[in-house]
């Protein structure tokens, strides 16, 4: 299960990384929605770890404040 979520984990970086490199390279001039389905495939790999990270959704996940060291320095917490 580690090496299933290690797994994921790369290839939703790779993903990102490919879009970002994609983006300062090309200077912008990819067409309207050209990153929609790379995106897409990024979201549907977190759902998949959500899930194996026993979350119900990608985005209880991504805001989830466990592990983010001591909240009481943070202003607004």
């Amino acid at each position: 299960m580690t090496r299933q979520k290690k797994e994921l984990i790369r290839k939703i970086d790779e993903i990102e990384r490919f879009i970002a490199v994609d983006e300062e390279l090309g200077c912008g001039f990819a067409p309207a929605d050209f990153y929609q389905p790379l995106h897409e495939a990024a979201y549907s790999l977190r759902e998949e770890l959500a899930r194996l990270r026993k979350y119900r959704t990608a985005e209880e996940m991504l805001l989830d404040p466990r592990g983010c060291g001591d909240m009481s320095e943070l202003p607004f917490a």
